[in-house]
């Protein structure tokens, strides 16, 4: 029998499997509870959220059809190149993960603004509805997936300038996107939370989040930071599950 002198003997001698085989299903499991799948990684959100989760010491997994259009380095950071309205993707993408943040966008901004008409891609609905899928078989229960104020029952606390420019553009097929992911969440049995945020900018300096339900944010903006902290600093909270707060921002303190 070969000996091992000193403290490498004494960790080998006393080496047991089943201790070891243990710990190693305990830190697989850790993995898997701190792992979240964000959709929309390589949007202007996306990848804030993405690197605001890491930095809070989640390990994320994007699903994103280019990953070279993702520059974060991290060993926590696993992409996963395919599209979330392809159920396979999805469920390769969402093995080991316990919560999903959704953060796509209906159509580009070009193709959003634009009066030309054109097939509305559902872009939305068919990605949620295989996030779903694979949150049941998964057995996944958290997702907050990004909205907009003026969809369903906020309509009315857009101002009329907005709702002229869902009338006579594009954003109609947006908005008609997010109202059907909007219902598909709600007739489900997970816990989601749909994000209605304001006009959005690209402040570094974010003000202070202002969370209301039944009437008109002022002022109408909101940081893309201050929404994509949202989206992370509530994936443990139980404030906003089933519901769908409008998200704006004060100014920030100068």
């Amino acid at each position: 029998m070969r000996r091992y002198p000193g403290k490498a003997g004494q960790i080998i001698r006393g080496w047991n499997p089943q201790y070891f085989i243990r710990n190693m299903i305990i830190y697989q499991k850790k993995k898997m509870e701190n792992r979240i799948l964000i959709f929309g990684a390589t949007g202007r959100t996306g990848l804030i959220a993405t690197a605001y989760a890491l930095s809070q010491g989640y390990s994320v997994t994007v699903l994103v059809r280019n990953p070279e259009k993702i520059p974060i380095q991290s060993p926590q950071l696993r992409i996963i190149k395919g599209s979330p309205t392809n159920l396979a993707d999805v469920r390769i993408a969402m093995k080991d993960c316990k919560y999903v943040i959704n953060l796509l966008s209906a159509l580009s901004q070009e193709e959003s603004f634009s009066f030309k008409k054109m097939e509305a891609p559902r872009v939305l609905e068919k990605s949620i509805k295989n996030a779903l899928h694979c949150m049941r078989e998964y057995g996944i229960k958290r997702i907050l997936s990004l909205s907009s104020i003026g969809v369903g029952d906020s309509y009315k606390y857009a101002p009329w300038y907005m709702r002229l420019i869902i009338k006579i553009t594009n954003f109609s097929i947006v908005f008609a996107d997010h109202h059907a992911q909007e219902q598909l969440l709600k007739e489900s049995d997970v816990e989601w939370t749909i994000a209605r945020p304001v006009a959005l900018n690209n402040d570094t300096v974010p003000g202070r989040l202002v969370i209301s339900y039944n009437k008109r944010p002022n002022p109408f903006r909101m940081s893309r930071k201050q929404l994509a902290s949202f989206f992370v600093d509530n994936l443990n909270t139980h404030a906003y599950i089933h519901q769908s707060p409008i998200l704006s921002e004060s100014a920030a303190d100068v």
